[in-house]
């Protein structure tokens, strides 16, 4: 669907400038930055669906038997779904910096930068950044755990995942439609999907043992959600400046690919 969506993309309008010489050295850079942030989100959302699945087929379950919280506790070799997990929410976290820094790059651009949206822009990501890490923490410590610290550490993780990954989805939600070079179809599906999944995830929170499946779908949804930004990082990939951030260099050249915002 993701690569469906991109082929229909209208990306006529980004002007590419061409290599100079002064800026050769680094085509190579670009064009493997441009690569990994088009695969990146999806790499992170499909290892996430994998867990969903690996679980179900495994247990030999379905969505309606059981939380993801109890299929997690249930599941051996733990090490092996838990492998999984954290490499799954690591990339989700580094998706969550790229686009916090291609939301900063953006505004700069325009010259529309305040201080309310990049204080919006970090709290989005330290949203995110934190609903994973709580993600892999309610993995790490089981539902039924013996301990009751475990079993409290569990229920941290679970609070930190469903409530921040939900807020995240609302304020990346508005932070996008503040964002003029991106098509109206994909403002609105950046728009359905989190509202979406908060509705899946208050539904589980008041029914809980009677909808199962919410919980599952809530997890899910989430990573399609990460996993959509290929689109935004298509049309925009930013890759000076990212690569700038991860070599730790400042005051590196401007991106050379820019938006008509008209």
């Amino acid at each position: 669907i993701i690569t469906s969506i991109i082929g229909r993309l209208n990306i006529t309008n980004m002007r590419v400038q061409p290599l100079t010489q002064g800026n050769e050295a680094d085509g190579g850079k670009s064009t493997c930055i441009r690569l990994v942030l088009g695969v990146l989100p999806l790499l992170g959302c499909n290892i996430i669906l994998a867990v969903l699945y690996l679980l179900q087929a495994k247990l030999g379950i379905t969505m309606n038997d059981t939380s993801v919280s109890q299929a997690l506790a249930d599941y051996e070799p733990n090490i092996e779904i838990l492998v999984l997990i954290f490499i799954g929410a690591t990339l989700m976290i580094v998706v969550t910096i790229c686009r916090d820094i291609q939301i900063n790059v953006y505004h700069r651009r325009r010259r529309s930068t305040t201080c309310g949206m990049k204080a919006l822009n970090s709290i989005a990501a330290f949203a995110n950044i934190t609903a994973y890490a709580g993600f892999v923490l309610l993995a790490l410590f089981p539902v039924d755990a013996e301990s009751e610290r475990d079993r409290q550490l569990h229920n941290v993780g679970s609070y930190l995942y469903f409530g921040l990954s939900g807020l995240y989805g609302l304020l990346h939600t508005f932070l996008l439609w503040k964002q003029t070079q991106y098509p109206c179809i994909i403002k609105v599906i950046f728009t359905i999907v989190p509202l979406v999944t908060i509705a899946f995830s208050i539904t589980y929170v008041v029914k809980m043992e009677e909808a199962y499946i919410t919980e599952w779908i809530t997890v899910a949804l989430g990573a399609i959600f990460v996993g959509l930004m290929s689109l935004l990082f298509c049309v925009d990939p930013v890759d000076d400046e990212l690569i700038d951030f991860f070599c730790c260099r400042r005051g590196g050249n401007k991106s050379r690919v820019h938006t008509d915002d008209k």
